[in-house]
């Protein structure tokens, strides 16, 4: 099986375990290890727990854009800082654990290849060379080099597997030498500054009470499966029903917001702009359009974990007059509504149908 390998390890366990009374560090750590646990979707799969660390694999259908990848396991890091923070804030304990707690951290080593998945007295087991170099990786030089803590490594054949080599235009290259595998080229980013990024965006989304109206539709695919084709501007082309799409505003090789979908339609090939307003990725995604001469339209698309798979659920905002922004009046709603709300609807069911045939093509047997 090809595939993508992940650790995520938690920095300073060791220290704080034998410098700090056990009841409360053990429990600090469960949380943190919950809180990391908990933000993992499918396909990102959770192989074992390593005592401070959860090994993952995940297998994407062929043609996912690589930022869906990254995406799910930079989450795996904001997770764990939101709990991090929330206990910092929160704790009125004066135990050495509680006082320690800003000393633990996380780092993130990612590594693709082919690994075999076994069945061991009922326990799903990885084995194969780059399973064994994925674990070697979490013994390197990161921070000594680059002072960096928190961080995410990312081998160069993830960069080239993923196609990803835009986004780590700006990263530091970092490489390690191991016995029998020689020297292993790649990527570091710090994690903080992911964590300091997110933390700065203000959210911008619709919300069910909000809604003039709303479409869903569910898919047998997984949350990160989905994600793809919504954010993929090629996969964006075909279930939106348009020519062509091309992208504008993309920084550092990533989409985000700031970002634009310019789709060419019709047969002339106008060119409509669909902006991002804000993103939280395998979370949501809140765009802008122009719907008519003048009138703009915002929504929210959630992508939400349903069962086996997910649900696409898109909450649109009342359109307005793009320079002043007032609503629309009443009897211009009501022409709109019909005709928007269909084309959501049926938008809404052609990603969840697309994404799970994409799905089905890498489940097991």
């Amino acid at each position: 099986m090809q595939g993508h390998l992940v650790i995520a390890d938690i920095s300073g366990y060791t220290r704080f375990l034998t410098e700090s009374e056990l009841e409360h560090a053990n429990g600090i750590i469960e949380d943190l290890l919950n809180a990391v646990i908990g933000s993992i979707h499918a396909p990102l799969t959770v192989s074992s727990i390593e005592g401070d660390a959860i090994f993952l694999y995940g297998t994407m259908p062929e043609g996912t854009i690589g930022q869906a990848v990254v995406d799910g396991v930079e989450r795996l890091y904001t997770s764990f800082a939101a709990a991090l923070e929330t206990m910092v804030l929160n704790t009125t304990c004066q135990c050495n654990a509680c006082a320690n707690i800003n000393a633990l951290g996380l780092k993130i080593v990612m590594h693709c290849g082919e690994f075999v998945i076994s069945n061991v007295a009922g326990r799903e087991s990885l084995s194969g060379p780059d399973v064994i170099l994925v674990h070697r990786l979490l013994k390197n030089h990161v921070t000594e080099r680059t002072g960096i803590d928190d961080y995410l490594l990312v081998t160069e054949a993830c960069v080239e597997d993923l196609g990803i080599e835009g986004m780590v235009a700006g990263w530091k290259h970092h490489d390690e030498e191991y016995e029998h595998v020689g020297e292993i080229k790649g990527y570091v980013t710090s994690l903080k500054d992911v964590w300091e990024f997110t933390r700065s965006q203000s959210q911008v989304k619709i919300l069910q009470r909000d809604a003039w109206f709303s479409a869903e539709a569910h898919s047998s695919a997984p949350v990160g499966v989905l994600w793809d084709f919504m954010v993929d501007p090629v996969k964006r082309t075909e279930w939106i029903g348009v020519n062509d799409t091309e992208l504008q505003g993309v920084e550092d090789g990533r989409i985000g917001p700031g970002t634009e979908y310019h789709c060419a339609h019709g047969e002339h090939n106008d060119i409509a702009i669909i902006a991002i307003l804000d993103m939280k990725p395998l979370d949501y995604m809140t765009l802008t359009a122009q719907i008519g001469p003048g009138i703009a339209m915002n929504w929210t698309d959630y992508v939400i974990p349903s069962g086996d798979g997910s649900r696409v659920i898109s909450y649109a905002a009342r359109p307005y007059y793009a320079e002043s922004g007032e609503t629309l009046p009443d009897d211009l709603l009501e022409e709109k509504l019909a005709e928007l709300a269909a084309g959501y609807q049926t938008q809404a069911g052609v990603l969840t149908d697309m994404a799970s045939r994409a799905a089905l093509a890498v489940s097991p047997g």
